[in-house]
């Protein structure tokens, strides 16, 4: 592929995203995804409290699960400490209200990513629904699954250290890059099942996984650009005061989602040429099978 046709590619890219709104598709993302937060939060502290036991304490749970977030964890994991020392958390209905509270982002994400495939016809209101719920408590998984990463790494460390003193096996680098490595790859694989199955029309994952790919590294750089802004000029704090914190937290979930979203029309586009391709390709063989099969026909006729 030469530079033009790169350059074709994302031009082409990036019309289609802007032509889709899928810009303001992201801002309703981050708009949800603010108001579902709180909501998905509780609902983790609350599970994590069933699985450690009655004597756990909530509070330490909010703070540590608020320091996942890159920006504002302070003054999330002080707000969500706030709500468990209130004890809103109360019985299976209050956790199913909390699950459904946090499902409108997944609406939103899911509606997102349609827009960016082309895909105007939706799914049974019902099964929308179940699929919205289903990636709340996906979502809530890997919130557990990254919590639970440091207390695992330090248990497994321990062991080593036990059947080996002399640190022989290096285990501690080794455990370390796990630690670097855990939250890029589920960002990856969380992004690759968004594409591949968000989408109301068949498609390949074969041509999901570049799309995936790309989202992965620009949400990671994106990431690192935002903190390193955000905590060198202090431009949220400066201008809008105490409640800069939860606006640079919007701002780093709108980012993220126009992120989401222009790696979906990128998915979109390499599987619109991908399939094109293939069945050009197919096409080709079965009009050259077809003259081969003529020509013996008519080799068969001659004298």
């Amino acid at each position: 592929m030469s530079l033009n046709s790169i350059i074709n590619f994302l031009y082409e890219a990036v019309t289609n995203f802007l032509s889709k709104n899928c810009v303001s598709m992201a801002a309703a993302i981050s708009f949800y995804a603010l108001f579902s937060m709180f909501p998905l939060g509780l609902a983790v502290v609350s599970v994590m409290a069933f699985i450690i036991g009655p004597d756990s304490d909530r509070t330490e749970l909010a703070s540590q699960m608020a320091e996942v977030l890159p920006v504002s964890s302070e003054l999330i994991g002080s707000t969500m400490e706030g709500l468990v020392k209130a004890r809103t958390i109360t019985g299976i209905a209050s956790f199913l209200g909390l699950i459904w509270a946090s499902s409108a982002a997944f609406g939103a994400i899911r509606r997102g990513i349609n827009t960016a495939w082309g895909v105007t016809s939706p799914r049974p209101f019902f099964k929308e629904r179940l699929i919205d719920i289903g990636l709340v408590f996906g979502a809530g998984i890997l919130v557990l699954i990254i919590l639970l990463t440091a207390p695992i790494i330090s248990v497994v460390t321990d062991l080593f250290k036990h059947f080996d003193p002399d640190g022989d096996l290096r285990i501690d680098f080794i455990l370390g890059l796990v630690a670097q490595l855990i939250s890029p790859i589920l960002a990856f694989i969380s992004i690759m099942i968004l594409y591949a199955w968000m989408p109301n029309m068949k498609v390949r994952m074969q041509y999901v996984v570049p799309g995936a790919l790309i989202a992965t590294i620009g949400f990671i750089a994106g990431q690192w650009c935002f903190i390193w802004v955000v905590s060198t000029f202090s431009l949220y704090n400066a201008v809008y005061g105490s409640v800069g914190a939860f606006l640079a937290l919007q701002a780093w979930l709108y980012i993220s989602a126009i992120i989401l979203l222009f790696g979906a029309q990128l998915t979109s586009m390499f599987h619109k040429y991908g399939v094109g391709e293939d069945e050009k390709s197919k096409l080709d063989r079965m009009f050259l099978a077809l003259k081969r099969r003529g020509n013996l026909i008519v080799r068969s006729i001659k004298p």
